[in-house]
Formats: structure tokens, C-alpha cells, sequence
């Protein structure tokens, strides 16, 4: 049993990857940034970080067999997820009957608006009723292969990005299928800040947004159920835009 144990910590120790280069010759730790690192990525990349002289940096070798000490946080995933719609009672959405069917779209990452919509659109429901949409996305923001995306991401924690370092999500009204002229129209809208995220250091886990009138933001007409996990790649993007001409 003992050995069937070390093989089993032998292959997970393995898995472990460079946070910087997915490389899986891991050789260091930084205690004070908490990554895995390279012996070419600790001396390339993380010796650019302001006051990197004083990290403190460990052979992996002295971690120790415990290979949870060690985990490496995926930083090169996001997961956005919407799970549920409900209207508030009083909500006019409720009484305007050209309103049938309802989806959610939400801006993110600089993909096509198309891309990141609800694959159906449901009946409107009753107030305080639930739809579900259950919708999940997971996106790669890895700095090799996927980097005008992660370059999105450190965009969004800059004072200037035009969102305000938010997920803007959209409730749209469908119009029927009877209706030949009919046209989608945005009726609601919710955000998530992904700086919040950073500065509170937690996700979003299915959490209730309220949701507002597109035409007026003050008022509440219902609330969006999502999650958010950007933690991880948040982190290390931070600790990467200290690294002159990262982006």
C-alpha cells in the first residue's frame, strides 16, 4: 500500500506546471507569490518583479512530499456561468405583453457578442418565478496561446477601461415567431466587477445580481444568479503587468 501511495504522489507531482509557461519541469516555489516556476521562468520573468530580491524562493525539493503545499491555482482559466433569471413583482417587463421570450448575452473577453448568448431563450416568467438557462463557458486566457484575451483581462484593471473593470450582462426580450418584424430588445442589465474580485480575493460564486432597467439604472426589476471564477488568472495577471512589456 505504501508504494502505491508514492506512485500516486510521484504522477501528481508531475501534473504540476510553471505559472508562467505551463512548463511541467518545475524546479521553484515563491513563497510570497504562491507559484510554481521553471528554473528558466525564475530567472527570465520573476526576477523583473518589483522587489523580487525579496521573495522567498524554495527548491521544490524542500517542500516536502505533500503535494498540496504545492498545487498549482490554474491562472490560465475563466469560467463564467449563468444559472438563473427571476423578476421582481412590480417589474413593468411583467406587464408589457409584446415581452414573451427572454435570453442573456453578456460582453467578455472581446469575443463575439453572438458567442456569449444563452443558446435558447425562455417564456417570461412570473414575478419571483425562476427560468433556467444553466449556461457555462470556460475560456483559456493563457499568455502562449491565447494572449489577446489575457491582454482583455489586464485591460479590465486599468482606471481607464470603458466598463469600469466590469462583465456587463444583458437581458434580452426575443420576439415570437408569429412576429415577422419584430426585433430583440435589450430590457435589463446586471454587472459583475472582476477589480471587486481582485481587491476582495473571491470569486463570484452563484450570487444573486440585481438587475436593472435598460432604460433606467436605478431601478431594480429583477435579479441574475452567476458565477464567476477569475480569482486565479487575476492574481497573476496583476503580478505580470509589473513586468515591463508583458502587455
Amino acid at each position: 500500500m505504501a508504494e502505491k501511495s508514492n506512485t500516486n504522489e510521484d504522477a501528481a507531482q508531475t501534473a504540476l506546471m510553471c505559472q508562467f509557461c505551463d512548463q511541467q519541469n518545475i524546479k521553484w516555489k515563491c513563497v510570497d507569490c504562491d507559484i510554481l516556476l521553471c528554473s528558466s521562468c525564475k530567472e527570465k520573468i520573476h526576477k523583473k518583479l518589483k522587489s523580487a530580491d525579496k521573495h522567498k524562493i524554495l527548491s521544490i525539493q524542500d517542500i516536502g512530499k505533500n503535494t498540496s503545499t504545492a498545487k498549482r491555482v490554474n491562472s490560465n482559466i475563466v469560467t463564467v456561468t449563468i444559472t438563473h433569471l427571476v423578476l421582481s413583482t412590480g417589474a413593468a417587463v411583467l406587464d408589457n405583453e409584446s415581452i414573451c421570450q427572454l435570453f442573456v448575452s453578456y460582453n467578455f473577453l472581446g469575443i463575439k457578442a453572438n458567442e456569449l448568448e444563452t443558446p435558447f431563450s425562455l417564456p417570461k416568467p412570473k414575478a419571483e418565478q425562476q427560468i433556467n438557462f444553466n449556461f457555462s463557458k470556460t475560456y483559456h486566457v493563457d499568455m502562449a496561446t491565447n494572449y489577446p484575451k489575457r491582454q482583455y483581462l489586464a485591460g479590465m484593471l486599468l482606471p481607464d477601461d470603458p466598463d469600469g473593470g466590469r462583465i456587463r450582462f444583458t437581458v434580452v426580450s426575443e420576439p415570437s415567431e408569429d412576429d415577422d418584424d419584430g426585433e430583440c430588445e435589450d430590457i435589463g442589465i446586471a454587472f459583475v466587477s472582476v477589480r471587486d474580485i481582485l481587491i476582495n480575493h473571491n470569486d463570484v460564486i452563484d450570487h444573486d445580481i440585481p438587475i436593472f432597467d435598460s432604460k433606467n439604472e436605478k431601478e431594480k426589476i429583477g435579479a441574475l444568479n452567476v458565477t464567476v471564477q477569475c480569482l486565479s488568472a487575476l492574481e497573476a495577471i496583476e503580478k505580470e503587468m509589473q513586468i515591463d512589456g508583458t502587455f
